[in-house]
């Protein structure tokens, strides 16, 4: 290469020396085209298995510098052995845990064993029934249709009646089991999970109407959920970690295997008795995955089984028995929650805990620097994969006013190139929305854009195999502020917002003003710049130059702040501690550490201030108690109940002050605000963040490349 190895290049050449040709190789293109692709040759260069690296490596052995590597390779025992430093997909997140096993949708073995079972699903019936300790109750039934071919009865459901609710938590039974036995069984279920992939895959994408790789993902990220809970539990002790009790798990429909699943199995690990109600619209997959939990081990009182829609879920969380509560939907129906637990104490008399996972008004901020065929790539990606309908996806593509002229027709001529259509066929790129309603919401907001003036860009719905469906087509709505949304927007549309270099911040300001907190991503090659937009993001899952979506359990734990969720992170460190009701207390080692993930990605898990803590104690100890915890945690103390910046509340008092201050923070605008007794878990005084950087980006992996 033009440039390097000019002392090696002087040795061949000339007739004092070896007198050989020597070829000069010489890019030749423009810096913008040239200069990723020039890091990269040195990134290889200097690895230490490089022959220029080696060469110039005066300790390194010219026998071996010289040597065959054909030779070498085929010397190797067994033929094509792994590096011993490169550990083999399954064991990624070795000796902790397994990692789950994929389906390699490009493999014709792998095709036809699973076109076998989802053939065979095809032909099953589905059916979901309310399941209480002593066996399922048969009812009257209701169709469950695919959203993707409305006349295809995927299965029936029998829904749960308020009586049976009250009779689950009546006989509701606290797995009692120790620690390492409730690890076995869940991990016993992750097994059987990933033995039933092919079977289940089918129905994912029949009633969630989920393609191909979205279902064999979700069945992925159920077993990681499984696997990275039984190891947190191997850690606790049954006399210092004792569960709350009965927890309700209420889980959506836009992943109706993984959350369900990551929710139950994190209420069991801790050795709560769960009462598990899915979404309405997908209770068949829910009800397959209890069987596999019960086939596992699992005692039928720890795990009952509630389908039915949102009047069953109010009734579970209002029933007295109900201990803590795990919800993932939306913002509203969290506030909701909230005010009904409001109303009442746990039996240890202190709030009951409610983790709650919402939406977000999710960003991508890309500067003049982005490479915009990246950009485009993960633009696309996060805002239609699983047609939008992911917490995570993209909402709002920020564009820095330089290169918007030049992104924008190639977002569109990415739009085009998107197949819309029924997920049962692998070329699928985007399927149906999830309901009629939710159809008819989104194309109510594009017409409404569109009827202010905005420019709008739709993908072209294919002329058959969509007309009996739940689709809307891609699209792309510009805006000139955020503002011009009036909230989530959960579908296939993707907001495109122009902005002057000089104002990068201010536009992650005005994000942050909408009070979500999920996921945000940058596109830069300038350090600086990616620093100070991360920084300035007050979202939990941060994502620098690749796409916004597939967060990993145990390397990108998940879950936002504000509007978007109470936390702690599920797949995170925090998330069972919740789930307990006593449980030793630690001291916050350190906030942040680097997590185990897959070669080309830095994922970093740290914890941030929350902000505003409200102090609520009796007697001036008590108040200097919480005012330390508030100070050793970075965050700053209020005692004005009215402050609008409230992030969590520490309470020192009787039980009707506790009910009465559970009450107004319930009844205020904006996020849940949880209430902690003391003692104080400083752990839950910090937001958590979890940034993953694509490292490969920058023209390759350095740490990779630095093994011998």
């Amino acid at each position: 290469l033009h440039g390097m190895g000019e002392s090696l290049y002087e040795e061949v050449v000339g007739p004092d020396k070896l007198d050989r040709p020597c070829r000069i190789y010489a890019p030749v293109g423009t810096h913008e085209t040239l200069l990723a692709y020039l890091v990269r040759r040195l990134l290889e260069n200097g690895a230490n298995t490089s022959f220029v690296n080696q060469i110039a490596d005066p300790d390194f052995p010219v026998e071996a510098l010289l040597a065959d590597p054909v030779a070498r390779a085929a010397a190797l025992s067994p033929v094509g052995v792994p590096h011993e430093r490169i550990g083999l997909p399954r064991e990624l997140f070795a000796p902790v845990r397994a990692n789950s096993a994929g389906v390699d949708l490009s493999n014709e073995h792998a095709l036809a064993a699973l076109a076998k079972a989802v053939t065979a699903g095809a032909r099953e019936i589905w059916y979901a029934t309310p399941l209480l300790d002593d066996g399922p109750r048969e009812s009257a039934a209701r169709e469950v249709r695919n959203p993707a071919r409305l006349d295809d009865i995927v299965g029936t459901v029998v829904e749960a009646t308020p009586e049976l609710v009250d009779a689950a938590c009546a006989r509701a039974v606290p797995w009692h089991a120790a620690p390492d036995a409730r690890a076995d069984c869940l991990e016993r279920v992750a097994e059987r999970l990933e033995a039933r992939m092919p079977h289940l895959i089918g129905l994912i994408v029949r009633e969630a109407g989920k393609t191909f790789a979205n279902a064999v993902g979700e069945v992925r990220e159920a077993v990681d959920f499984l696997r990275y809970y039984a190891a947190q539990a191997r850690g606790f002790d049954r006399a210092l970690h004792q569960p709350l009790g009965v927890v309700a798990c209420i889980s959506p429909w836009n992943f109706p295997l993984s959350i369900f699943t990551g929710q139950v199995a994190a209420a069991l690990a801790a050795g709560n008795a769960v009462i598990a109600k899915p979404a309405e619209e997908t209770p068949l997959i829910a009800a397959q995955m209890v069987k596999l939990f019960l086939g596992g081990g699992l005692p039928p009182g720890a795990l009952q089984l509630l389908p039915g829609d949102g009047r069953i879920g109010a009734h579970l969380v209002a029933n007295p028995a109900v201990a803590g509560v795990v919800f993932t939907g939306s913002t509203e129906a969290a506030r909701s929650i909230q005010r009904t637990l409001s109303e009442r104490l746990g039996r240890d008399g202190r709030p009951v805990p409610l983790i709650a996972e919402t939406g977000g008004q999710n960003a991508l901020v890309a500067d003049s620097s982005a490479l915009p065929e990246q950009l485009v790539s993960d633009a696309i990606v996060s805002a239609f994969d699983s047609a939008g309908q992911r917490c995570s996806a993209l909402r709002v593509l920020c564009l820095q006013e330089d290169i918007a002229d030049r992104v924008l027709p190639m977002l569109k001529g990415a739009m085009a190139e998107l197949a819309v259509g029924n997920p049962d066929r692998l070329l699928t790129d985007v399927g149906p929305v999830i309901t009629a309603e939710a159809r008819q919401r989104l194309l109510d907001h594009i017409e409404r854009l569109r009827a202010r003036g905005h420019a709008v860009h739709q993908a072209a719905l294919p002329a058959d195999g969509t007309g009996n469906g739940l689709f809307v087509p891609p699209t792309l709505i510009e805006i000139a502020s955020v503002a011009d949304l009036p909230g989530e927007v959960f579908g296939p549309v993707l907001h495109v917002l122009r902005y002057p270099r000089r104002r990068l911040e201010s536009v992650i300001a005005e994000v942050n003003r909408t009070g979500y907190g999920l996921t945000f991503g940058v596109h830069s090659r300038i350090d600086e710049t990616v620093a100070r937009a991360t920084e300035a993001s007050a979202a939990g899952n941060q994502y620098v130059n690749r796409n916004l979506i597939g967060a990993v359990v145990g390397v990108q734990p998940f879950g936002g702040h504000g509007l978007s969720g109470t936390g702690p992170k599920a797949g995170g460190p925090l998330y069972l501690l919740r789930l307990l009701s006593k449980r030793p207390l630690h001291a916050v080692e350190t906030t942040e550490q680097e997590l185990k993930g897959p070669v080309g990605e830095r994922n970093t898990y740290r914890l941030r201030p929350k902000g505003t803590i409200l102090c609520v104690a009796h007697d001036p100890a008590a108040l200097q108690s919480q005012l330390n915890a508030v100070r050793s945690t970075g965050n700053r103390a209020t005692m004005d109940i009215d402050d609008p910046l409230i992030a969590a509340a520490l309470f020192d008092g009787s039980e009707e002050e506790l009910k009465a201050l559970n009450a107004r923070l319930a009844a205020r605008e904006g996020p849940v605000v949880p209430v902690h007794c003391p003692p104080y878990p400083l752990e839950f005084l910090f937001d958590e963040v979890s940034l993953s950087i694509n490292t490969a980006a920058a023209g390759g992996n350095a740490s990779l490349m630095a093994i011998g």
